[in-house]
């Protein structure tokens, strides 16, 4: 059931604009200044002198997109019932979490996790099946344009095809992130030929500098945190990664579990919202080679992610296939069945 722009569809009260959220209550994009209080049991959000109530039993995830205030309080009541909460920057990058206690210890898991890592065959194994997994959903993104008689794209798809063909034969990290690089130059310079409006090479990240550099980083980050909602349900260890090494500050793991839903949940959703018409130029703040979300726009991108986040895909939600590519690996690393990343088909 699709929610007009910012309105919640399981608010308790009168549908209230200041909030984003997802239909399934589970996880909650606040994209606003608002203050996060705790009231008895139950958690309260102020903005704009209104006060909404939230059931935080029926949350597991709390999405900061603008400047927030609580406290001790509020946070006890999110650990009590698993609740995590994830703050972004005013720049629209993910800067951590408040994480519940873990939930699901399991040691045996973690081990065979610390194993794998640590030999270079096994590990590189895991790390093509990622490359393939996110070339495969980049090229299928194209693809469904070139069957729509967008004959130009041709020719990015026989050189998408070339390098899928070295990542068998890529012997270590980086050789494959370097395969990986080379997929990304010819996949996002392809993007002008399916519209001009989505032209906008070469990508620059920090800062980004146009509007769909703006929407890739700020969306890449969403599918991120997400991925790192889901796998934390598991027993991963979030910091032994096998493609990305591990960084300060971040899970490394959520990045590599990331890659292959970019394509399906990040760079499809920029296509349908520019070539749709639904972006307005009040969504960004421009000056000086800066490009970034402003808090309307954030509003909005997180709206339509979180409706994206819960489409169904061969009976299941994206999100609970993101679960289950987390719960792939660790079937992986336990001898139960050999890991194969999600590859939507064109």
């Amino acid at each position: 059931m699709f929610q007009p722009p910012g309105v919640l569809a399981y608010a308790p009260v009168a549908p209230y604009k200041n909030f984003v959220g997802t239909i399934k209550m589970e996880t909650l994009f606040i994209a606003r200044e608002a203050k996060l209080k705790r009231q008895d049991n139950t958690l309260f959000i102020h903005a704009n002198g209104r006060k909404t109530p939230f059931p935080i039993e029926k949350l597991r995830h709390i999405v900061l997109l603008g400047e927030a205030a609580f406290n001790s309080r509020l946070l006890e009541l999110c650990g009590q019932h698993g609740v995590r909460v994830s703050v972004f920057d005013y720049y629209g990058y993910y800067r951590g979490s408040f994480e519940p206690s873990e939930q699901n210890p399991a040691g045996r898991v973690k081990l065979e996790q610390a194993a794998l890592v640590l030999d270079d065959n096994k590990r590189i194994a895991v790390a093509r099946e990622l490359v393939r997994g996110a070339a495969h959903n980049m090229r299928a993104l194209l693809a469904y344009y070139a069957y729509r008689k967008i004959a130009v794209l041709d020719t990015t798809l026989k050189d998408m095809d070339k390098l899928n063909g070295k990542i068998g034969k890529a012997a270590n990290s980086e050789q494959l992130m370097g395969i990986e690089g080379n997929l990304h130059q010819s996949y996002y310079a392809a993007w002008g030929k399916v519209d001009k409006r989505l032209d906008f090479v070469p990508r620059v990240r920090r800062p980004p500098n146009n509007p769909v550099n703006c929407l890739i980083s700020f969306l890449n980050q969403m599918v991120y945190t997400v991925t790192r909602h889901e796998a934390c349900k598991t027993h991963l260890e979030e910091s032994f990664a096998f493609l990305h090494s591990p960084g300060q500050g971040r899970s490394s793991l959520s990045l590599d579990l990331a890659e292959p839903f970019k394509p399906v949940l990040s760079h499809a959703l920029i296509f349908k919202m520019i070539r749709k018409g639904m972006i307005n130029d009040n969504w960004f703040e421009q000056q000086e080679g800066i490009c970034l979300l402003s808090e309307t726009g954030r509003r909005h991108v997180a709206e339509q992610f979180s409706i994206r986040l819960e489409e169904q895909y061969q009976g299941r939600s994206y999100r609970e296939w993101l679960y289950r590519e987390a719960l792939n690996i660790e079937r992986h690393l336990l001898g139960v069945a050999e890991y194969e990343a999600f590859k939507r088909k064109a």
